[in-house]
């Protein structure tokens, strides 16, 4: 009797099943990080534009200031004397929004040429997965980001 060596159809289509099992489970939390990893790189560029702008305030002895636009889901650099600059998260993203900008009673933060912050306050995106990142600014321009990722 010869011996035959192989696979059968059965177990061909049992690992070709299992493949498209395992593919189908990575294909869905791949798209889950990439949304979330969107929402902390949006979150981190407002960080940076806080940074770049307080240090600026600073060496040049002049304040700046960025208000929130939530309808238009963007920001707005308002430099001194200069012509301001819009910024969107959008950028890393179509699922990313402003929800909420509070400083004070009002939408805007103002760099003072102190290093300082006026009104101190926070700024809360989400994503499609309702995953969120609040940024907060205190009164010595400090600021951290809380993510709630989902």
């Amino acid at each position: 009797m010869k011996s035959r060596k192989g696979f059968t159809l059965v177990e061909l289509i049992i690992v070709i099943a299992l493949l498209a099992i395992i593919t189908a489970i990575g294909g869905v939390t791949f798209h889950s990080y990439t949304l979330n990893r969107n929402l902390k790189s949006a979150a981190r560029e407002i960080v940076s534009d806080f940074f770049v702008y307080r240090a600026r305030a600073v060496s040049e002895g002049k304040t700046y200031r960025i208000a929130f636009d939530i309808d238009g889901n963007s920001y707005t650099i308002q430099p001194g004397s200069s012509t301001p600059v819009t910024r969107s998260p959008l950028a890393f993203g179509s699922d990313i929004r402003i929800i909420a900008a509070s400083f004070g009673a009002g939408r805007a933060v103002n760099f003072l040429a102190r290093g300082t912050v006026s009104p101190f306050g926070n700024i809360k995106l989400v994503n499609s997965r309702q995953s969120n990142a609040i940024i907060k600014v205190n009164i010595t321009g400090r600021t951290y980001v809380i993510f709630d990722i989902k």
